[in-house]
């Protein structure tokens, strides 16, 4: 008969008392490799919709749509199957909602930096809400995170990026489009030289160019039809 140890004991005393405290065993490499990657994708789809969206609303929300459901079951996937404790139910709402909420803090972070020379305006808006959004969404969605650590020194330093970056990014791209405006007025305002080369070489006259015509007699020949009036004479 085997012998029950004191761990043992304990252990179906949890068990009993809450089946989820036990944990489960680590996830392989490539269980986790399928985690990130859902993570990854998820936010590479997010950051490309929410920068494009005005070039065609209706396809890129179907991106975006498609991209915060990526990244929801890379939450499920890290959180709830690869999880060493299963959460809660209060705990498992959390993790969806400020999952989707990190979601779009990365995207609007990542694709204002990447796509700031084709917006600049939107691009120089973007990138700090998404930093400060992709920070309180993970500090809502960490187990160890409490709210107080939002207005702590290293969230003050965060909000201090975040407003660097939008004084930054505002300014730059303020300064692209009066260079572009400048620029254009330069092209614009440029003398047309539309004078024809002719006129420019030798200030010919239109039609000094026109073969001779035919009834031009050589020197010393009287032309054809005066012959023809003196016999009428």
């Amino acid at each position: 008969m085997p012998t029950i140890t004191a761990e043992t004991s304990t252990k179906r005393t949890l068990t009993r008392e809450n089946p989820s405290s036990l944990k489960r065993s680590e996830p392989s490499l490539y269980a986790r490799y399928v985690g990130a990657m859902l993570y990854f994708v998820g936010a590479a789809l997010i950051a490309g919709a929410v920068v494009h969206y005005p070039i065609d609303p209706p396809v890129y929300s179907v991106i975006c749509i498609v991209g915060a459901m990526v990244f929801l079951l890379g939450t499920v996937v890290n959180e709830f199957v690869f999880a060493p404790v299963r959460p809660t139910l209060r705990r498992a709402i959390a993790l969806v909602t400020f999952s989707l909420l990190l979601s779009f803090g990365v995207g609007l972070l990542g694709g204002g930096i990447q796509h700031f020379e084709q917006f600049p305006e939107r691009s120089a808006a973007m990138t700090p809400i998404g930093l400060l959004m992709s920070y309180a969404a993970f500090v809502a969605k960490d187990a160890q995170g409490r709210w107080r650590d939002l207005f702590s020194l290293f969230g003050a330093a965060v909000a201090l990026v975040a407003l660097v970056t939008w004084f930054g990014m505002s300014a730059l791209a303020d300064s692209m489009d009066s260079s572009s405006h400048d620029h254009g007025q330069g092209t614009q305002n440029a003398p047309v030289d539309n004078a024809p080369a002719d006129d420019a070489a030798g200030d010919k006259v239109p039609g000094d160019d026109a073969p001779a015509e035919q009834n031009d007699a050589p020197a010393g020949e009287a032309p054809e039809h005066s012959d023809s009036d003196s016999h009428d004479h």
